[in-house]
């Protein structure tokens, strides 16, 4: 029987959701599958560990080189992946990434042992830094030696070539959840269970606008107070609700002392089975990211109805988003720009109607899986 291993750094929502469906397209086409984990989790991650892996997986012991600059920079070092290859002698490597050292061992070692290897890659040109000046020479390197590809989406194919990637040997399977289970659960919260919840978190107002994510500086947060205090001034009954954590809420809690911005409302970490409660609640969604690979809380959102306000820099933008239809793209740090994008969403009433459930259908991973064979 074939086998086929794919490589991913950390256990999270969306990869259980990805590879419980390959799980379930490879025993269809008698193919043995098996997830190697880089590691359970990261430190800016706080998921619970109870995720139901429904496929064969394996944690491999690590040690990680881990540098903390804006953002949380984490380099997994698997040692033992080589030996682990060579006793599984997999037919076919599929990775997830090349930003840990596993990438570049399966590869040297598909190479070697003449298996095919497939890079899984969500990078796009946005993502300037240090770090991808560093590597660059070393991704070429498995560019080069990489037998197919699978982008997350449109920038992400573009990324590939623009690094001599051949355009026919790429795929595109749009990064995802599982939309299905979110606008489930969207639908079946009760006006009840809203109006508690509204209660409980101590929002008056009739419209809500909702961010989730890290609270980083990449993530466009200061933009996104200042763009929410200016729309305020236009429409006092509206809050802004923030979900998440990170090492920048003291300094948006001083700007909204020193600015006096009002109805400003933080949940901390929200774990995933609840997160559609907040979508369920919420008429808008932001996501103002400087640099984002592509941005799944879009994904959530969109599946919960939710029209979306987000920036070029974000990968998922130019794929889930039709201007006007379910929202708009705009320029990153510009919070003049995020005011004018509000005022558009309600004038033109997307909060009540609008294109997002059927433009996040193209994400259904079964439905790519029966299109794009991998």
């Amino acid at each position: 029987m074939k086998k086929v291993i794919l490589i991913n750094n950390i256990i999270s929502p969306v990869c259980v959701h990805i590879c419980d469906n390959l799980n379930n397209y490879y025993k269809k086409n008698g193919i043995d599958f098996k997830v190697l984990f880089l590691s359970v989790s990261d430190k800016n991650r706080n998921w619970k560990a109870d995720f139901d892996m429904k496929f064969d997986y394996e944690i491999l012991d690590n040690f990680a080189i881990r540098i903390t600059g804006k953002d949380l920079n984490t380099f997994f070092i698997n040692t033992s992946i080589i030996k682990y290859l060579n006793d599984e002698n997999p037919n076919r490597i599929i990775c997830f990434g090349w930003d840990h050292f596993a990438a570049y061992a399966s590869n040297w070692w598909c190479e070697r042992n003449k298996k095919e290897f497939t890079l899984w890659s969500g990078s796009t040109k946005y993502e300037k830094s240090w770090r991808r000046t560093l590597l660059k020479p070393m991704v070429k390197y498995i560019l080069k030696r990489t037998d197919n590809f699978i982008a997350y989406g449109t920038r992400a194919k573009n990324y590939l070539i623009s690094l001599d990637a051949p355009k026919e040997k790429i795929k595109i399977i749009f990064h995802n959840v599982d939309i299905d289970k979110f606008s489930q659960e969207s639908e079946n919260f009760s006006r009840k269970e809203k109006n508690k919840l509204k209660e409980k978190l101590g929002i008056k107002t009739n419209k809500i606008i909702l961010f989730s994510g890290q609270l980083i500086e990449r993530k466009g947060i200061f933009e996104l107070l200042n763009g929410f205090n200016n729309y305020t001034k236009l429409d006092s009954n509206v809050s802004l609700l923030v979900l998440g954590q990170g090492r920048e809420k003291e300094k948006m809690e001083e700007i909204i002392r020193n600015k006096n911005i009002q109805n400003v409302f933080f949940t901390g970490f929200i774990q995933y089975n609840e997160l559609y409660k907040f979508y369920s609640i919420s008429d808008l969604f932001i996501l103002p990211s400087r640099e984002e690979v592509w941005g799944l809380a879009i994904n959530e959102a969109m599946a919960c109805g939710l029209p979306i306000i987000t920036t070029h820099e974000t990968g998922a933008s130019v794929d889930l988003i039709e201007e006007g239809k379910n929202g708009y793209i705009i320029p990153s740090n510009n919070s003049k720009a995020i005011t004018q994008a509000i005022q558009k969403v309600f004038q033109n009433n997307l909060h009540k109607k609008n294109n997002s459930w059927q433009i996040v259908q193209k994400t259904r991973v079964e439905d790519v899986l029966k299109k794009v064979k991998i």
